[in-house]
């Protein structure tokens, strides 16, 4: 399995508001990739989901869908307790928080399976 970045969940939020965005854009690319890698196929990609997801919002959360899905098969293949929280990012999007959740519980997912590996 390849090993991706260890970054600090709470420093891609404050990043991802401090460039309005364009960070977030960065860091998806980047995590659809290593999550991408650490399965050994693709199946997330990032122009589809999360640059067409400026023009159709929907596919945003398709993408976000699949990140969620993508992390819960490779926690299940490591050996890592493995939930889903897509509902849960969907929920709280209706009350502005779910991009900020989203961010922080995957990086922090993805951390804990980059230092178990």
């Amino acid at each position: 399995m390849n090993k991706g970045m260890v970054r600090s969940p709470i420093t891609v939020i404050l990043l991802s508001i401090i460039t309005c965005g364009i960070y977030e854009i960065y860091w998806l690319f980047k995590v659809s990739g290593e999550v991408n890698n650490a399965l050994g196929e693709e199946r997330i990609s990032a122009p589809l989901y999360f640059l067409l997801g400026l023009l159709c919002f929907p596919l945003i959360f398709v993408g976000m869908y699949k990140l969620d899905i993508g992390i819960f098969d490779i926690r299940s293949r490591i050996g890592l307790p493995a939930n889903k929280n897509f509902v849960l990012w969907l929920i709280l999007s209706f009350f502005g928080v779910g991009v900020i959740v989203f961010q922080y519980q995957v990086q922090s997912q993805l951390n804990e399976i980059w230092e178990r590996t």
